[in-house]
């Protein structure tokens, strides 16, 4: 009997065979690895799900054994492969960072302002707050590369995104934005967080980890309305730590 078991970002596990429908072991673990960028975020997100399934054991046990030695794909390897929904899920698989700088990116706009944040050690404890001058800037980004087939031919094939540095690690980050901020750089990283419209009034402090905001409120309420992205001035009044 053929069993085959769907697992996660659209993997097919063929049981009697022992292997990743269509694309094979390797290129599979090749794409998970751009997903997931280290050996315990791999296990702890992924890997753990499928843990007590006993069909599963064989390709978990291939995944957990040659995670280390595996390279992820790079953005020329992605454009090479022939089979369009593989090559579509090891774009998005691949660092954004990555792609954007093959891509061609023509910077549009630079903003500044001056912020001030609250910090703490590893154990948790307060430190004096610091204050800094935060950059951002916007960026139009070609993806005409990216686009495949001829009725495309007569579109505009830009995409926008904004670009800032992490405040402990100095790494540059990228983030997608809507082509109506590309000319505001503050308005265009705050509009990356979006909330209920009636919640925004009773936020009291947002606190960025990443992609992550945690929101502490004024009040319990429960959210109503039209989600809308915050304003700069709403994003830097209330932002209160950013690592």
């Amino acid at each position: 009997m053929k069993i085959e078991i769907s697992i996660l970002h659209d993997l097919t596990y063929q049981v009697s065979s022992d292997k990743i429908k269509s694309i094979g072991n390797k290129n599979a673990l090749r794409l998970l690895k751009g997903i997931y960028t280290n050996k315990p975020r791999f296990i702890d997100r992924y890997l753990s799900i499928y843990d007590n399934i006993e069909l599963l054991k064989p390709i978990y046990n291939y995944f957990l054994e040659n995670y280390e030695k595996t390279v992820p794909f790079t953005y020329k390897e992605a454009f090479e492969i022939e089979d369009e929904n593989f090559r579509r899920m090891v774009f998005n698989a691949i660092d954004i960072s990555d792609l954007i700088q093959n891509l061609g990116a023509t910077r549009i706009k630079t903003d500044g302002i001056e912020v001030n944040r609250k910090c703490f050690d590893k154990q948790g404890n307060t430190l004096p707050n610091k204050n800094y001058h935060a950059v951002y800037e916007t960026y139009q980004i070609d993806c005409s590369r990216l686009v495949i087939g001829s009725e495309f031919d007569n579109q505009e094939n830009f995409a926008y995104a904004v670009k800032c540095w992490c405040t402990s690690t100095n790494k540059e980050h990228w983030i997608w934005i809507e082509d109506s901020y590309k000319d505001q750089p503050l308005e265009a990283i705050a509009s990356t967080f979006r909330f209920h419209e009636n919640v925004i009034p009773h936020i009291k402090e947002l606190k960025r980890q990443g992609d992550i905001m945690l929101v502490e409120l004024n009040q319990e309420i429960i959210p109503k309305g039209k989600i809308i992205p915050l304003t700069a001035e709403q994003y830097f009044r209330l932002l209160t730590i950013e690592t």
